[in-house]
């Protein structure tokens, strides 16, 4: 199960800039790199003593071979990867590589690295791993096949694990990626990995006191104040998915008072991330009670329609249904989807703002929305974009960017998203276009 993307620090306050932000992608050729493993089920099973996953994320780059590198979801347990790179929201994907070429034209001439051994390519942790870890982690893939530059850019500090992912990653071994016939050195796109335990949900004492102590600030509307205990817990050494979820809420909060939105979603999809995780995998334990997580997701609803971001509410409408269908606040949010579809069907022209967003600090930026219309463009880039994807249940392809005509998705096509990389930070606008008569 994937930690989709890295939280987006709040852009609104200088302060939170400074604290939160980062910036400035990778300019090296690059890989892609995916994760994957079991389709998303909430049928009634038994409890996994624990469960991980990893999961791609699109920083730069395209991609045009496949490999699989990290499985399995329980503890000791080999799952077999599909040949399907991407699924919808939520489930769980085949590790995927792939290259970036600076001229559309070298493409051809370019072959992206494979796996000599891919039971060494799946990232294994036994029962013995006792600590929530997850961690953001780049390599390079050198000219000889063997990485190089393996590196833990983010992580909760669980010592034990990166050194687990480090040595496995480090004993990979590859047909080196090969342009114009010789061996070349690639870069790999940052891979998200997490574990988490089903087993009793509690903070530690002292995350306790200063999560209690940042509230207090929030009711006394003492923003800064509640800010400043927001980092600390933030950057809190170890601490466990309970405590990043409440983390989350917090900062959602904060977001939603200094009125940005767009922050406020990316919080609140990271709790999003673990509570689904642990409802997949049926878990005993799960991160918020059921009522509070029908609020989190028709919060993030009400900012996905406000975005007019169609395709993606309906995803989000859906995992409400799935836990709460006919409950009042399930009905109400049907009701809103309705009357924002009536209006987005009636415009010629649906404008979705977006931002290239990091996984970690100076890491490269991507950004993903669902589609709801066969043509889009992209128009108003300040920053920097170096590739974008079409992205769908079965199939994804490299669109040509720039581009002077809209990009059609193909017939028979579904279940598509658009996956745009570059420069953090970067942004621009998304047209979806009503088809022509």
């Amino acid at each position: 199960m994937p930690a989709r993307r890295a939280r987006r620090p709040p852009r609104t306050s200088s302060r939170m800039r400074s604290s939160w932000s980062t910036s400035a992608p990778s300019t090296s050729p690059t890989i892609r790199a995916g994760a994957p493993c079991a389709a998303r089920s909430r049928t009634p099973g038994p409890a996994r003593a624990g469960a991980w996953a990893c999961t791609e994320t699109r920083a730069s780059g395209a991609r045009s071979g496949r490999l699989p590198l990290c499985c399995p979801h329980g503890a000791d347990m080999t799952i077999t990867a599909t040949a399907r790179p991407l699924r919808p929201l939520y489930r769980l994907f085949l590790l995927v590589l792939g290259a970036l070429l600076p001229l559309a034209q070298a493409q051809a001439q370019f072959t992206p690295p494979q796996n000599l051994d891919p039971a060494s390519g799946v990232i294994r942790l036994g029962s013995s791993y006792q600590s929530d870890a997850w961690l953001v982690y780049t390599y390079d893939i050198d000219a000889s096949g063997v990485p190089a530059d393996v590196v833990i850019q983010s992580s909760n500090g669980v010592l034990e694990v990166e050194q687990a992912v480090l040595e496995q990653v480090n004993a990979m071994r590859f047909k080196p990626a090969m342009r114009g016939g010789q061996p070349v050195r690639v870069s790999a796109d940052p891979v998200v990995f997490t574990w988490i335990l089903d087993k009793p949900r509690e903070m530690s004492p002292r995350f306790d006191e200063l999560y209690r102590q940042a509230w207090d600030f929030y009711a006394q509307e003492d923003y800064d104040a509640a800010f400043d205990i927001a980092v600390q817990l933030k950057n809190y050494p170890g601490r466990n998915a309970l405590e990043e979820v409440k983390f989350q809420i917090l900062a959602a909060s904060l977001a939603s008072r200094w009125k940005d939105e767009a922050a406020e979603m990316q919080h609140l999809s990271r709790v999003v991330e673990l509570q689904s995780l642990a409802l997949d995998n049926n878990f005993r334990n799960t991160y918020v009670p059921d009522d509070q997580y029908l609020k989190i997701l028709n919060r993030i609803l009400e900012l996905q329609l406000a975005r007019m971001m169609l395709a993606d509410a309906g995803n989000t409408l859906d995992d409400m249904q799935t836990l709460g269908r006919g409950t009042p606040i399930v009905q109400e949010a049907s009701a809103h989807y309705q009357q924002v579809e009536q209006a987005f069907h009636a415009r010629d022209d649906v404008v979705v703002a977006g931002e290239l967003v990091p996984l970690y600090r100076d890491g490269p930026g991507s950004w993903k929305s669902g589609l709801s219309r066969a043509q889009f463009s992209i128009s108003d880039v300040r920053g920097q974009i170096s590739s974008v994807f079409l992205v769908c249940a079965e199939y994804e392809r490299s669109l040509r960017y720039p581009a002077r005509e809209p990009w059609q998705i193909p017939a028979g096509w579904t279940q598509c998203k658009i996956d745009v990389a570059g420069k953090a930070g970067t942004r621009f606008r998304l047209h979806q276009h009503a088809p022509s008569n």
